[in-house]
Protein backbone atom coordinates (compact mmCIF):
# COMPACT_ATOMS: atom_id res chain seq x y z
CA UNK A 1 0.00 0.00 0.00
CA UNK A 2 2.83 2.34 -0.91
CA UNK A 3 1.99 5.97 -1.62
CA UNK A 4 -0.29 6.24 1.41
CA UNK A 5 -0.09 9.46 3.43
CA UNK A 6 1.03 9.15 7.06
CA UNK A 7 0.87 11.73 9.87
CA UNK A 8 3.66 11.49 12.43
CA UNK A 9 3.00 12.72 15.97
CA UNK A 10 6.25 12.80 18.01
CA UNK A 11 7.47 15.44 20.49
CA UNK A 12 11.18 14.45 20.34
CA UNK A 13 12.57 16.27 17.28
CA UNK A 14 15.49 13.93 16.53
CA UNK A 15 13.32 10.84 16.88
CA UNK A 16 10.64 12.47 14.72
CA UNK A 17 13.13 13.20 11.92
CA UNK A 18 14.48 9.66 12.11
CA UNK A 19 11.01 8.08 11.88
CA UNK A 20 10.03 10.51 9.11
CA UNK A 21 13.00 9.37 7.06
CA UNK A 22 12.13 5.71 7.62
CA UNK A 23 8.56 6.36 6.47
CA UNK A 24 9.85 8.00 3.28
CA UNK A 25 12.40 5.22 2.72
CA UNK A 26 9.54 2.71 2.85
CA UNK A 27 7.76 4.55 0.02
CA UNK A 28 5.04 6.35 2.00
CA UNK A 29 4.25 10.06 1.93
CA UNK A 30 4.46 12.16 5.09
CA UNK A 31 1.31 14.25 5.59
CA UNK A 32 2.92 16.15 8.45
CA UNK A 33 5.10 15.95 11.53
CA UNK A 34 3.65 17.48 14.73
CA UNK A 35 4.54 17.36 18.41
CA UNK A 36 1.20 17.70 20.27
CA UNK A 37 -2.22 16.12 20.36
CA UNK A 38 -3.89 19.43 19.50
CA UNK A 39 -1.76 19.80 16.38
CA UNK A 40 -2.48 16.21 15.44
CA UNK A 41 -6.24 16.84 15.56
CA UNK A 42 -5.90 19.95 13.39
CA UNK A 43 -3.74 18.27 10.73
CA UNK A 44 -5.95 15.18 10.72
CA UNK A 45 -8.93 17.43 9.96
CA UNK A 46 -7.10 19.39 7.26
CA UNK A 47 -5.02 16.69 5.57
CA UNK A 48 -7.10 13.51 6.07
CA UNK A 49 -4.05 11.23 6.30
CA UNK A 50 -4.42 7.50 5.74
CA UNK A 51 -2.65 6.60 9.00
CA UNK A 52 -1.37 8.27 12.17
CA UNK A 53 1.84 7.20 13.94
CA UNK A 54 1.10 8.48 17.45
CA UNK A 55 3.52 8.83 20.33
CA UNK A 56 1.74 8.27 23.65
CA UNK A 57 3.63 10.91 25.69
CA UNK A 58 3.23 14.31 24.02
CA UNK A 59 3.54 18.02 24.71
CA UNK A 60 0.37 20.01 25.31
CA UNK A 61 -2.90 19.23 27.08
CA UNK A 62 -3.76 16.08 25.13
CA UNK A 63 -1.69 12.95 25.46
CA UNK A 64 -1.39 10.54 22.55
CA UNK A 65 -4.10 8.21 23.81
CA UNK A 66 -6.76 10.91 24.10
CA UNK A 67 -5.73 12.51 20.80
CA UNK A 68 -5.88 9.12 19.08
CA UNK A 69 -9.32 8.42 20.53
CA UNK A 70 -10.67 11.71 19.18
CA UNK A 71 -9.12 11.23 15.74
CA UNK A 72 -10.56 7.74 15.46
CA UNK A 73 -13.99 8.87 16.63
CA UNK A 74 -14.15 11.94 14.38
CA UNK A 75 -12.35 10.78 11.24
CA UNK A 76 -11.98 6.96 11.51
CA UNK A 77 -8.25 7.24 10.73
CA UNK A 78 -6.30 4.18 11.93
CA UNK A 79 -3.73 4.73 14.69
CA UNK A 80 -0.39 2.99 15.37
CA UNK A 81 1.10 3.87 18.75
CA UNK A 82 4.78 4.67 19.21
CA UNK A 83 6.07 4.44 22.76
CA UNK A 84 9.03 3.57 24.92
CA UNK A 85 6.70 2.59 27.75
CA UNK A 86 5.50 -0.98 28.11
CA UNK A 87 3.88 -0.88 31.54
CA UNK A 88 0.47 -2.59 31.86
CA UNK A 89 -1.37 0.61 32.77
CA UNK A 90 -0.16 2.38 29.60
CA UNK A 91 -1.06 -0.59 27.41
CA UNK A 92 -4.53 -0.83 28.96
CA UNK A 93 -5.25 2.86 28.34
CA UNK A 94 -3.90 2.64 24.81
CA UNK A 95 -6.36 -0.06 23.82
CA UNK A 96 -9.30 2.26 24.61
CA UNK A 97 -8.66 4.18 21.37
CA UNK A 98 -8.88 0.97 19.30
CA UNK A 99 -5.30 1.14 17.91
CA UNK A 100 -4.33 -0.80 14.79
CA UNK A 101 -0.76 -1.36 15.93
CA UNK A 102 1.74 -0.82 18.71
CA UNK A 103 5.49 -0.21 18.25
CA UNK A 104 8.02 -0.18 21.09
CA UNK A 105 10.88 2.29 20.60
CA UNK A 106 13.46 1.86 19.28
CA UNK A 107 12.38 -0.04 16.14
CA UNK A 108 13.85 -0.51 12.67
CA UNK A 109 12.39 0.01 9.20
CA UNK A 110 11.32 -3.61 8.85
CA UNK A 111 9.34 -3.49 12.10
CA UNK A 112 7.80 -0.18 11.04
CA UNK A 113 6.84 -1.59 7.63
CA UNK A 114 5.15 -4.60 9.20
CA UNK A 115 3.24 -2.40 11.69
CA UNK A 116 2.09 0.04 8.98
CA UNK A 117 1.04 -2.63 6.48
CA UNK A 118 -0.80 -4.63 9.16
CA UNK A 119 -2.58 -1.45 10.26
CA UNK A 120 -3.69 -0.71 6.69
CA UNK A 121 -4.84 -4.29 6.23
CA UNK A 122 -6.75 -4.35 9.52
CA UNK A 123 -8.34 -1.01 8.70
CA UNK A 124 -9.41 -2.25 5.27
CA UNK A 125 -10.98 -5.35 6.80
CA UNK A 126 -12.62 -3.26 9.52
CA UNK A 127 -14.03 -0.84 6.92
CA UNK A 128 -15.37 -3.68 4.78
CA UNK A 129 -16.95 -5.34 7.82
CA UNK A 130 -18.57 -2.09 8.90
CA UNK A 131 -19.90 -1.58 5.38
CA UNK A 132 -21.30 -5.10 5.36
CA UNK A 133 -22.88 -4.53 8.76
CA UNK A 134 -24.43 -1.27 7.53
CA UNK A 135 -25.83 -3.01 4.45
CA UNK A 136 -27.07 -5.94 6.54
CA UNK A 137 -28.70 -3.63 9.09
CA UNK A 138 -30.35 -1.63 6.29
CA UNK A 139 -31.65 -4.82 4.67
CA UNK A 140 -32.91 -6.31 7.94
CA UNK A 141 -34.50 -3.00 8.90
CA UNK A 142 -36.35 -2.73 5.60
CA UNK A 143 -37.86 -6.22 5.41
CA UNK A 144 -41.57 -6.49 6.16
CA UNK A 145 -41.15 -9.30 8.73
CA UNK A 146 -40.17 -8.82 12.33
CA UNK A 147 -36.60 -9.96 13.02
CA UNK A 148 -34.71 -10.54 16.25
CA UNK A 149 -31.20 -11.90 16.69
CA UNK A 150 -29.46 -13.01 19.88
CA UNK A 151 -26.02 -14.01 21.07
CA UNK A 152 -25.06 -17.47 22.32
CA UNK A 153 -26.70 -16.77 25.69
CA UNK A 154 -30.03 -15.78 24.17
CA UNK A 155 -29.48 -12.07 24.80
CA UNK A 156 -31.05 -9.87 22.12
CA UNK A 157 -28.45 -7.94 20.09
CA UNK A 158 -30.65 -6.72 17.22
CA UNK A 159 -34.31 -6.00 16.62
CA UNK A 160 -35.67 -4.42 13.45
CA UNK A 161 -38.42 -1.74 13.28
CA UNK A 162 -41.17 -4.24 12.37
CA UNK A 163 -40.33 -6.35 15.41
CA UNK A 164 -40.38 -3.21 17.56
CA UNK A 165 -43.88 -2.38 16.34
CA UNK A 166 -45.24 -5.92 16.77
CA UNK A 167 -43.74 -6.31 20.24
CA UNK A 168 -44.62 -2.81 21.34
CA UNK A 169 -41.03 -2.29 22.52
CA UNK A 170 -38.24 -0.04 21.30
CA UNK A 171 -34.79 -1.30 20.37
CA UNK A 172 -33.44 0.35 23.52
CA UNK A 173 -35.92 -1.63 25.64
CA UNK A 174 -35.23 -4.97 23.93
CA UNK A 175 -31.50 -5.06 23.12
CA UNK A 176 -29.53 -6.49 26.00
CA UNK A 177 -32.53 -8.36 27.41
CA UNK A 178 -33.00 -12.16 27.38
CA UNK A 179 -35.18 -13.25 24.46
CA UNK A 180 -37.49 -15.21 26.77
CA UNK A 181 -38.30 -12.02 28.73
CA UNK A 182 -39.24 -10.09 25.60
CA UNK A 183 -40.77 -12.67 23.24
CA UNK A 184 -43.73 -14.47 24.85
CA UNK A 185 -45.71 -16.87 22.68
CA UNK A 186 -48.62 -19.22 23.22
CA UNK A 187 -49.91 -22.11 21.18
CA UNK A 188 -53.47 -21.29 20.18
CA UNK A 189 -55.50 -18.31 21.44
CA UNK A 190 -56.16 -20.06 24.78
CA UNK A 191 -52.61 -21.30 25.38
CA UNK A 192 -50.39 -20.26 28.25
CA UNK A 193 -47.79 -17.61 27.34
CA UNK A 194 -44.22 -18.92 27.57
CA UNK A 195 -40.95 -17.15 26.96
CA UNK A 196 -39.08 -18.34 23.88
CA UNK A 197 -35.50 -19.36 24.69
CA UNK A 198 -32.72 -21.01 22.70
CA UNK A 199 -33.56 -24.51 23.98
CA UNK A 200 -37.15 -24.23 22.84
CA UNK A 201 -36.05 -22.63 19.58
CA UNK A 202 -33.88 -25.66 18.89
CA UNK A 203 -36.36 -28.35 19.93
CA UNK A 204 -40.07 -27.79 19.42
CA UNK A 205 -40.57 -24.71 17.27
CA UNK A 206 -42.62 -25.67 14.21
CA UNK A 207 -43.42 -22.96 11.66
CA UNK A 208 -46.96 -24.11 10.90
CA UNK A 209 -48.12 -24.27 14.51
CA UNK A 210 -50.87 -21.93 15.70
CA UNK A 211 -48.72 -19.33 17.49
CA UNK A 212 -49.89 -16.16 19.16
CA UNK A 213 -47.57 -13.41 20.35
CA UNK A 214 -48.57 -12.27 23.84
CA UNK A 215 -48.05 -8.54 24.33
CA UNK A 216 -49.69 -7.42 27.55
CA UNK A 217 -53.38 -8.29 27.33
CA UNK A 218 -53.30 -8.59 23.55
CA UNK A 219 -52.75 -11.69 21.41
CA UNK A 220 -51.34 -11.39 17.93
CA UNK A 221 -51.41 -14.38 15.55
CA UNK A 222 -47.96 -14.80 14.03
CA UNK A 223 -46.14 -17.01 11.59
CA UNK A 224 -42.90 -17.93 13.29
CA UNK A 225 -39.57 -19.23 12.01
CA UNK A 226 -36.37 -19.51 13.96
CA UNK A 227 -32.96 -21.10 13.75
CA UNK A 228 -29.77 -21.39 15.74
CA UNK A 229 -26.51 -20.02 14.34
CA UNK A 230 -23.52 -22.35 14.71
CA UNK A 231 -19.83 -21.88 14.08
CA UNK A 232 -17.55 -24.25 12.14
CA UNK A 233 -17.30 -26.55 15.16
CA UNK A 234 -21.09 -26.78 15.49
CA UNK A 235 -21.20 -24.67 18.64
CA UNK A 236 -24.24 -22.41 19.01
CA UNK A 237 -23.14 -18.76 18.76
CA UNK A 238 -26.55 -17.12 18.44
CA UNK A 239 -30.02 -17.32 16.98
CA UNK A 240 -32.29 -15.59 14.49
CA UNK A 241 -36.05 -15.30 14.87
CA UNK A 242 -38.32 -14.14 12.03
CA UNK A 243 -42.03 -13.56 12.54
CA UNK A 244 -44.92 -11.82 10.82
CA UNK A 245 -48.39 -10.63 11.73
CA UNK A 246 -50.95 -12.97 10.10
CA UNK A 247 -54.09 -11.30 11.47
CA UNK A 248 -55.45 -10.65 7.98
CA UNK A 249 -54.71 -14.23 6.93
CA UNK A 250 -56.54 -15.53 10.00
CA UNK A 251 -59.53 -13.30 9.24
CA UNK A 252 -59.56 -14.49 5.64
CA UNK A 253 -59.34 -18.13 6.75
CA UNK A 254 -62.19 -17.59 9.21
CA UNK A 255 -64.23 -15.90 6.49
CA UNK A 256 -63.58 -18.72 4.03
CA UNK A 257 -64.45 -21.31 6.66
CA UNK A 258 -67.63 -19.38 7.43
CA UNK A 259 -68.61 -19.10 3.75
CA UNK A 260 -68.02 -22.83 3.30
CA UNK A 261 -71.01 -23.53 5.55
CA UNK A 262 -73.08 -20.34 5.11
CA UNK A 263 -75.01 -18.76 2.28
CA UNK A 264 -73.13 -15.68 1.02
CA UNK A 265 -76.33 -13.73 0.28
CA UNK A 266 -78.52 -14.27 3.35
CA UNK A 267 -75.77 -15.23 5.83
CA UNK A 268 -77.88 -18.26 6.78
CA UNK A 269 -76.46 -21.79 7.10
CA UNK A 270 -76.18 -23.53 3.74
CA UNK A 271 -77.03 -27.10 2.78
CA UNK A 272 -73.75 -28.47 4.20
CA UNK A 273 -74.19 -26.97 7.67
CA UNK A 274 -77.92 -27.80 7.70
CA UNK A 275 -77.24 -31.47 6.95
CA UNK A 276 -74.64 -31.59 9.71
CA UNK A 277 -77.07 -30.09 12.24
CA UNK A 278 -79.78 -32.43 11.02
CA UNK A 279 -77.60 -35.46 11.81
CA UNK A 280 -76.82 -34.11 15.26
CA UNK A 281 -80.49 -33.24 15.84
CA UNK A 282 -81.58 -36.75 14.93
CA UNK A 283 -79.10 -38.29 17.38
CA UNK A 284 -80.38 -36.05 20.17
CA UNK A 285 -84.02 -36.77 19.29
CA UNK A 286 -83.39 -40.54 19.42
CA UNK A 287 -81.53 -40.24 22.70
CA UNK A 288 -84.22 -38.10 24.36
CA UNK A 289 -87.21 -39.72 22.67
CA UNK A 290 -88.34 -36.46 21.06
CA UNK A 291 -89.71 -35.49 17.68
CA UNK A 292 -87.89 -33.43 15.07
CA UNK A 293 -89.35 -31.47 12.19
CA UNK A 294 -88.10 -30.43 8.76
CA UNK A 295 -89.80 -27.62 6.86
CA UNK A 296 -89.13 -27.04 3.18
CA UNK A 297 -90.23 -23.54 2.09
CA UNK A 298 -90.52 -21.82 -1.30
CA UNK A 299 -91.53 -18.21 -1.92
CA UNK A 300 -94.61 -18.14 -4.12
CA UNK A 301 -94.17 -16.70 -7.63
CA UNK A 302 -90.63 -15.54 -6.86
CA UNK A 303 -89.76 -15.73 -10.57
CA UNK A 304 -92.33 -13.01 -11.23
CA UNK A 305 -90.57 -10.76 -8.70
CA UNK A 306 -87.25 -11.29 -10.45
CA UNK A 307 -88.74 -10.68 -13.87
CA UNK A 308 -90.60 -7.57 -12.74
CA UNK A 309 -88.12 -5.83 -10.47
CA UNK A 310 -84.79 -7.41 -11.40
CA UNK A 311 -82.50 -9.92 -9.73
CA UNK A 312 -80.90 -7.36 -7.41
CA UNK A 313 -84.29 -6.59 -5.94
CA UNK A 314 -85.02 -10.32 -5.79
CA UNK A 315 -81.85 -10.79 -3.73
CA UNK A 316 -83.09 -8.18 -1.26
CA UNK A 317 -86.39 -10.09 -0.97
CA UNK A 318 -84.47 -13.28 -0.15
CA UNK A 319 -82.45 -11.47 2.51
CA UNK A 320 -85.63 -10.09 4.08
CA UNK A 321 -87.28 -13.52 3.94
CA UNK A 322 -84.31 -15.01 5.79
CA UNK A 323 -84.65 -12.36 8.53
CA UNK A 324 -88.37 -13.10 8.93
CA UNK A 325 -87.71 -16.83 9.27
CA UNK A 326 -85.02 -16.22 11.89
CA UNK A 327 -87.43 -14.10 13.91
CA UNK A 328 -90.19 -16.73 13.78
CA UNK A 329 -88.11 -19.74 14.84
CA UNK A 330 -86.60 -20.76 18.16
CA UNK A 331 -82.95 -20.82 19.28
CA UNK A 332 -82.99 -24.60 18.98
CA UNK A 333 -84.07 -24.36 15.31
CA UNK A 334 -81.91 -23.87 12.22
CA UNK A 335 -82.96 -21.81 9.22
CA UNK A 336 -80.93 -22.53 6.06
CA UNK A 337 -81.02 -21.48 2.44
CA UNK A 338 -80.70 -24.38 0.01
CA UNK A 339 -80.55 -22.21 -3.09
CA UNK A 340 -82.78 -19.98 -5.21
CA UNK A 341 -85.90 -19.15 -3.19
CA UNK A 342 -85.80 -22.45 -1.29
CA UNK A 343 -85.33 -22.34 2.49
CA UNK A 344 -85.16 -25.25 4.93
CA UNK A 345 -85.95 -25.15 8.63
CA UNK A 346 -84.87 -27.72 11.21
CA UNK A 347 -87.27 -27.80 14.16
CA UNK A 348 -85.47 -29.41 17.08
CA UNK A 349 -86.79 -30.68 20.42
CA UNK A 350 -90.44 -31.12 19.44
CA UNK A 351 -92.60 -32.89 22.00
CA UNK A 352 -95.60 -33.15 19.69
CA UNK A 353 -96.38 -32.83 15.98
CA UNK A 354 -98.76 -29.99 16.86
CA UNK A 355 -95.87 -27.74 17.90
CA UNK A 356 -94.25 -28.19 14.50
CA UNK A 357 -97.49 -27.40 12.68
CA UNK A 358 -98.05 -24.32 14.83
CA UNK A 359 -94.62 -22.94 13.92
CA UNK A 360 -95.25 -23.63 10.23
CA UNK A 361 -98.65 -21.94 10.32
CA UNK A 362 -97.14 -18.92 12.05
CA UNK A 363 -94.63 -18.63 9.19
CA UNK A 364 -97.39 -18.77 6.56
CA UNK A 365 -99.31 -16.01 8.37
CA UNK A 366 -96.20 -13.82 8.70
CA UNK A 367 -95.55 -13.99 4.95
CA UNK A 368 -99.08 -12.75 4.33
CA UNK A 369 -98.10 -9.45 5.89
CA UNK A 370 -96.42 -6.79 3.69
CA UNK A 371 -92.63 -6.71 3.83
CA UNK A 372 -90.62 -3.57 3.08
CA UNK A 373 -87.84 -4.06 0.55
CA UNK A 374 -85.80 -1.13 -0.76
CA UNK A 375 -88.52 1.31 0.44
CA UNK A 376 -91.15 -0.73 -1.47
CA UNK A 377 -93.94 -2.63 0.28
CA UNK A 378 -95.05 -5.95 -1.14
CA UNK A 379 -96.55 -9.25 -0.05
CA UNK A 380 -94.58 -12.40 -0.85
CA UNK A 381 -96.43 -15.49 0.34
CA UNK A 382 -94.79 -18.85 1.04
CA UNK A 383 -95.60 -22.54 0.60
CA UNK A 384 -94.34 -25.00 3.22
CA UNK A 385 -93.97 -28.77 3.50
CA UNK A 386 -93.43 -30.41 6.90
CA UNK A 387 -92.04 -33.88 7.69
CA UNK A 388 -91.51 -35.25 11.20
CA UNK A 389 -89.13 -37.69 12.85
CA UNK A 390 -89.86 -40.47 13.59
CA UNK A 391 -93.38 -40.32 12.11
CA UNK A 392 -92.32 -39.85 8.48
CA UNK A 393 -88.77 -41.13 8.40
CA UNK A 394 -85.71 -42.08 10.40
CA UNK A 395 -82.83 -40.94 8.19
CA UNK A 396 -81.86 -37.41 7.00
CA UNK A 397 -82.32 -38.08 3.27
CA UNK A 398 -85.68 -39.71 3.85
CA UNK A 399 -87.00 -36.80 5.92
CA UNK A 400 -85.74 -34.17 3.44
CA UNK A 401 -87.36 -36.00 0.53
CA UNK A 402 -90.71 -36.26 2.31
CA UNK A 403 -90.66 -32.60 3.40
CA UNK A 404 -90.05 -31.75 -0.25
CA UNK A 405 -93.01 -33.91 -1.32
CA UNK A 406 -95.18 -32.08 1.22
CA UNK A 407 -93.99 -28.74 -0.21
CA UNK A 408 -95.06 -29.73 -3.72
CA UNK A 409 -98.43 -30.81 -2.31
CA UNK A 410 -98.83 -27.31 -0.78
CA UNK A 411 -98.06 -25.74 -4.16
CA UNK A 412 -100.43 -28.07 -6.00
CA UNK A 413 -103.30 -27.21 -3.66
CA UNK A 414 -103.10 -23.44 -4.14
CA UNK A 415 -99.85 -22.27 -2.44
CA UNK A 416 -99.68 -19.92 0.59
CA UNK A 417 -100.17 -22.81 2.99
CA UNK A 418 -98.43 -25.63 4.89
CA UNK A 419 -98.84 -29.33 4.21
CA UNK A 420 -97.84 -32.11 6.60
CA UNK A 421 -96.36 -35.13 4.83
CA UNK A 422 -98.78 -37.96 4.12
CA UNK A 423 -98.29 -41.29 2.42
CA UNK A 424 -101.17 -40.31 0.17
CA UNK A 425 -98.99 -37.78 -1.70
Amino acid sequence: MKGKRILLVEDELLIARHIEQMVKNLGYQVAGVVESGEQALRVAAEQSPDLVLMDIRLKGQLDGIEAAARIWKLYSIPIVYLTAFTDEDTLTKATLAEPFGYLIKPFDEKELLVAIELAFYKHQIDTENKEKRRWLKAILSSITDGLISTDREGIINFINPVAERLLGKTSEQAVGQPLENIFLIQEGPAGKPRGLNLDRLASDLVANEDFYLATGENQLPVELRGSLIRDEAGTVVGSVLVFRDITQRKLQEERLNYLAIHDALTDLPNRLLFNDRLRIGLEQARRRNLKLGIIMLDLDFFKVINDTYGHSFGDLVLIEAGKILKQLTRKTDTVARFGGDEFTILLGELHTATTGLQIAERIVQAFNLPMTVDNRKLVVTASLGLALFPDHGLEPEELLKRADLALYAAKDTGRNRVKLYSEKF
